[in-house]
């Protein structure tokens, strides 16, 4: 920190230094003080502070709303003052800052920052990927400056400097105008993170040679798809990926849940019927797809072909995984009504509707319960009084009969003394496939006559050995098409012209 000026020039060296009051050393009047900001650095400053040298009171922004441009310069009165040294800080529109400490006003009126000499630099940025890129950061090289020759590792956060897109972003296939202001400087670390939170560095760039830099590859081919969502609901995310799934395995095979990349899709979602024009940068022609609607599901399209001239990708909801029905029925042997029933998974949080939809289970009456889901579930009933009863971790599968009576939440068997009950048909338009095999049926395929084979119709589910799924046909197919179930033991049937509408129960094989 400088020192401030003694008027006197008789004060003696050893007074000074030990502070001791002369009559040359009287109190300096106070006047009007002012400084004059000139600005050449070829950036527009946005915040300008002046303050007494060691102060630690916070100072306004002597800019306010306003900027002042490069080759531009501003009086700042500061008023009626006693003080000389002052410390002048500056904000740059780039987010960088420069200061003077101890700048002597009572000598000085003038403060330049910057070269009005140094050449204006600046550089065009190029996105040549198919990210958006979120943050862009350039400083002078460190070891550049240190003139070692050596290549840099890179530089931290705090060597960085600002980020210089501020609040923009530079979409794919675009570029940016990095201004560097006016400076000497030629080697620079540029550092370009992306929306995925990827970081490509380029280190010791010559920038007064290479006014050009490009992140990404630009030779890499640009793949354009038009994805279309037929699924009858609203697709919340996209996710599009080029790469293998893991080394050695290529597209189309199966891909981790945290390997899918960004959401392609942004905040705003694709509604039902409408497209979305994806953009992909990829050597490789195949890519697997996987869309997120706003229910939860999800569906995969995998080793999808992107290097056709019209190439489209459909989701018609047919590839999401459904789980198997299940039914069971409630049969009321308590002395009162039932007037409430609830049936859900033993992992959900919450019991969910009422399951006999607001109509009263009376004694001796028989109610059927649907699910998709699991065989385990937890049970609850209420009655009339508000008195609740509650079992836990039911297996459906096994039982798919239970009698409410006193005492059913403890008892061991849950299907003792039903009464005569007869199972109610399969649902009106579908089938009702019954598993009669030696193993469970882990694939099931539906489509037209004559069609290539589809999706799997059971997704991630199985159905086990006496098992039974009301079926009805899918999207896009009609009442008569050809069944194929796949067995775990290897077995496989095919049904050509199977009437998936007849209403009837049908034993594989």
């Amino acid at each position: 920190m400088l020192a401030e000026a003694s008027p006197s020039a008789s004060l003696r060296p050893a007074a000074a230094a030990r502070g001791v009051a002369t009559p040359a050393q009287a109190p300096r009047q106070a006047q009007e003080r002012a400084v004059v900001v000139a600005n050449e650095l070829g950036l527009a400053l946005r915040e300008l502070y002046v303050v007494p040298t060691g102060s630690l009171d916070t100072a306004p922004d002597r800019l306010g709303m306003d900027t002042l441009p490069s080759g531009a310069s501003l009086r700042v009165p500061l008023g009626r003052q006693t003080l000389c040294l002052f410390d002048v800080r500056v904000v740059l529109s780039d987010g960088s800052a420069q200061e003077k400490r101890g700048v002597d006003l009572c000598r000085v009126a003038r403060v330049t920052f910057g070269d009005p000499t140094a050449p204006l630099r600046e550089a065009t940025i190029e996105n040549a990927t198919d990210l958006t890129m979120r943050e862009l950061y350039a400083a002078p090289s460190p070891a550049a400056r240190r003139g070692d020759g050596r290549n840099g590792a890179g530089q931290d956060g705090a060597e960085r400097g600002p980020d210089r897109l501020g609040s923009d972003v530079v979409a794919p296939d675009s570029s940016f105008t990095l201004r560097l202001g006016r400076t000497r400087d030629c080697v620079y670390d540029v550092t370009a993170i992306f929306e995925d939170d990827t970081v490509e560095e380029r280190l010791r760039v010559n920038l007064c040679r290479r006014a050009r830099l490009s992140f990404g590859d630009p030779s890499v081919p640009r793949r354009d798809l038009e994805v279309a969502n037929g699924s009858g609901r609203a697709m919340r995310s996209l996710y599009a990926v080029t790469q293998p799934a893991a080394p050695g395995v290529p597209p189309g095979q199966d891909r981790p849940a945290d390997r899918w990349g960004i959401d392609r899709l942004g905040a705003v979602p694709v509604e039902a019927g409408d497209t979305f024009r994806l953009r992909l940068r990829s050597r490789a022609c195949q890519a697997d797809l996987r869309a997120v609607y706003d229910d939860e599901t999800a569906e995969e399209k995998r080793g999808v072909d992107i290097c056709g001239a019209d190439a489209r990708a459909l989701f018609d909801g047919s590839g999401i995984p459904r789980q198997p029905e299940r039914a069971f029925t409630l049969i009321n042997r308590h002395g009162a009504a039932v007037e409430e029933a609830y049936a859900s998974a033993i992992d959900e949080t919450d019991w969910g509707e009422d399951k006999l939809s607001g109509t009263a289970l009376d004694r001796g009456g028989r109610h059927e319960v649907t699910l998709h889901g699991g065989c385990e579930v937890d049970l609850r009933i209420v009655f009339a009084n508000g008195g609740a009863e509650e079992r836990r971790g039911v297996d459906i599968c096994a039982t798919s009969l239970i009698v409410l009576r006193p005492g059913w939440t403890l008892a061991e068997k849950l299907d003792q003394n039903p009464g005569a009950i007869e199972p109610g048909p399969p649902r009106e338009g579908s089938v009702r496939l019954r598993n009669a095999g030696r193993s469970p049926i882990v694939e099931l395929y539906v489509q037209d006559q004559g069609a290539p084979r589809g999706t799997d119709r059971l997704g991630a589910t199985v159905l086990g050995r006496g098992e039974t799924l009301d079926f009805q046909p899918p999207e896009g197919v009609g009442c008569t098409a050809t069944l194929s179930a796949v067995f775990r033991d290897g077995q496989e049937i095919v049904l050509p012209g199977f009437n998936l509408c007849s209403g009837t129960e049908v034993t594989l094989p």
